[in-house]
């Protein structure tokens, strides 16, 4: 489920060009002191460049600390694409820990298909991380060039050791009896470092990143890794765009849903409409407690719950693999969503390398449609479509079969004049080829039929849209979309040259011809703010 607001504020829509849904918190985190900008260093001759990403065509900038809104501002009345660089941070066989302690695996059903020649063998599984370690006793069979897009260079080594764990839940070398298995240890890992060894990352080396794993061969990506939902962020330009680019070029993407425990929303970017997101259960194959859920939830697989032992093999319920870790190499059990995204991906790889021709829509509705159902009945905000069960979806896709597969819903636009919506759901796709019928929801007790349709709103608000769609055998599956419209507001005047909309015309700029006076202002010079002005605009005359 996505969510777009189709028209807000002019200030929001003249300094920002990502997307939030309602949040407690006012700002996601972002890069102080950074701008991106679409264009080349060449463009920008008077500022201080940090970084060009020549794959996202983005340059990012060095601004003053502050004053990030309004340099955006600035580059958008020049009519460039700008944005604040949001912050990302990682969500943290005859192997001998494999029986026992690897409980995951069975859970997926993996030994299963591995039994049916499914194995990740000649797909290539793009692990956008902290990284991959070299060394340690086991490792993983088929590791293929990587970049790190931090520093520009084809250094992907790990130092927090979250990049390495992840790796190793996707494709550790198995049967080798040594150490840990890994879900498609035929497969290879691609590690693109977008993570700094602390664990966190901007949007903008992300987005490089994707771009760098899809030209790259690349067939699945995966993504351990995002903003807090807490934040609220729903889209963002930079992202986005990359996000897009993976998507038309048949990459299967999978994001980890989040931490946070929000049961509302997941976060970004998983809650993209192209992205197949992942939160986590425990032994039990219940929720695990940190697991965001809700909005823009796909399914779930194994991320573990370390706080219990309901295995009573000794240690807490957590996701075992090798890794690297606060540098000594170990077998380590991690818990997270960051670990129950790698069993998708792989199970992606599984997929792949059992029929190469699916399409991320075809791999997202496989994994989807034979997924065990758990909590309610059908889809539902705690769990998806439910766990993967990867051996079912291997048979399901399997040339020959018989079996039905669920269709995919997707509305992927929306465009909103005043109270008048236009909703897309061309995205929808059947699997098995057939014909699909639409049915919406607008959230205000009206409805329409149609892949492509239009509804007028009796009033301003925001309304829960459901789109479903059905094949000819009757199977069916929704997509959904908070929907925000409102009348028309006047257009940002910033006269006096701020970065701020005055407030006039919808933003915080309480004098709109002095550039001095805008929200936040700080006193650099002490003593100036004894001018009997409201400088910051609080409300309070200073001095």
């Amino acid at each position: 489920m996505k969510r777009f607001a189709c028209l807000v504020s002019a200030m929001l829509l003249g300094t920002s060009s990502s997307t939030f849904a309602a949040s407690s918190i006012a700002n996601p985190p972002f890069f102080k002191g950074q701008v991106v900008v679409e264009g080349t260093p060449d463009e920008f001759p008077s500022h201080e460049v940090i970084k060009f990403l020549p794959l996202s065509g983005l340059t990012v900038l060095a601004v003053e600390p502050g004053r990030e809104m309004a340099a955006l501002i600035k580059q958008r009345k020049q009519g460039r694409k700008a944005m604040l660089n949001l912050k990302a941070t990682a969500f943290a066989v005859n192997d001998p820990f494999f029986n026992g302690y690897q409980w995951n695996i069975d859970t997926i059903q993996a030994q299963q298909a591995w039994g049916a020649n499914a194995t990740g063998a000649s797909v290539t599984v793009a692990v956008l991380d902290t990284g991959l370690a070299s060394g340690g006793s086991d490792g993983i069979g088929c590791v293929v060039p990587g970049y790190n897009t931090i520093k520009q260079s084809g250094d992907t080594s790990d130092g927090n050791g979250h990049g390495t764990h992840v790796s190793g839940t996707v494709a550790q070398t198995t049967n080798n009896g040594v150490g840990t298995a890994g879900v498609a240890y035929d497969a290879c890992v691609m590690p693109v470092k977008v993570l700094d060894d602390r664990g966190s990352g901007s949007f903008a080396d992300i987005a490089e990143g994707i771009y760098w794993a899809v030209d790259n061969g690349a067939q699945v990506i995966n993504m351990s890794l995002g903003v807090s939902a807490d934040y609220g962020v729903t889209s963002d330009e930079v992202m986005d765009a990359a996000l897009n680019y993976a998507y038309a070029q048949d990459v299967t993407v999978v994001v980890a849903a989040g931490n946070d425990g929000n049961p509302n929303l997941v976060s970004y970017p998983a809650i993209y409409g192209t992205t197949i997101a992942v939160g986590a259960t425990g032994w039990d194959n219940g929720i695990a407690p940190y697991s965001n859920g809700g909005t823009g939830l796909t399914l779930v697989a194994p991320g573990g719950n370390t706080s219990q032992d309901l295995n009573s093999d000794g240690y807490g319920d957590g996701i075992l693999q090798e890794t690297k870790y606060r540098n000594r190499w170990g077998y380590y059990f991690f818990q997270g969503t960051s670990m129950a995204s790698p069993h998708v991906a792989a199970a992606a790889a599984l997929l792949l390398s059992h029929d190469g021709t699916l399409r991320p829509d075809d791999v997202k509705g496989l994994l989807a449609g034979t997924a065990k159902d758990l909590g309610a009945t059908g889809y539902d905000a705690v769990y998806g479509d439910g766990l993967i069960q990867v051996y079912d979806a291997i048979t399901s896709s399997g040339s020959g079969t018989s079996s039905n597969r669920v269709p995919v819903a997707r509305i992927i636009d929306v465009q909103c004049a005043d109270l008048t919506c236009d909703f897309d759901a061309s995205g929808s796709y059947d699997p098995d080829g057939g014909a699909l019928t639409y049915s919406w929801s607008f959230g205000d007790g009206a409805s329409a039929e149609g892949e492509v349709t239009s509804h007028g709103y009796l009033a301003a608000g925001t309304y829960d849209v459901v789109l479903t769609v059905q094949d000819v055998q009757g199977a069916s599956s929704t997509d959904s979309m908070m929907v925000s419209v409102s009348t028309a507001s006047a257009a940002c005047t910033d006269a006096d040259g701020d970065g701020f909309c005055s407030v006039e015309t919808g933003g915080d700029d309480c004098d709109d011809q002095n550039p001095n006076v805008y929200p936040g202002h700080a006193d650099k010079d002490k003593g100036r703010w004894n001018d009997g002005l409201d400088n910051d605009c609080n409300g309070v005359i200073d001095g």
